[in-house]
């Protein structure tokens, strides 16, 4: 299972500037993104397993998607929303970066 730390528990939004070939980045909002277009891609990790993901929407607004999440083997962490399930790999995580395996 990988190590869980309470720095996980927040909304963390898509730093696609910082996305590497096998890596996708995610940030905290008091992180100092460029300006964007649409909104970022966010995921929220919710204490307790909670677990929303929000994408673009109408009007270019965050839509919220909720579900759960539940450690997995090795460094996954199973989500489970609307859009069916999926495991997350997490790289790496503390309370400024997000990385997860694309």
């Amino acid at each position: 299972m990988p190590d869980i730390s309470p720095d996980l528990f927040q909304r963390w939004y898509r730093s696609f500037e910082e996305d590497t070939d096998d890596q996708a980045v995610y940030r905290p909002g008091d992180y100092p993104f460029p300006p964007s277009r649409a909104p970022r891609p966010s995921l929220e990790f919710r204490p307790g397993g909670g677990f929303v993901e929000y994408t673009a929407g109408p009007a270019d607004r965050a839509v919220p998607s909720r579900g759960s999440w539940e450690a997995a083997e090795g460094d996954g962490v199973r989500v489970r929303g609307d859009a069916g399930s999926r495991t997350l790999r997490i790289v790496a995580h503390d309370a400024q970066v997000l990385r997860i395996r694309k």
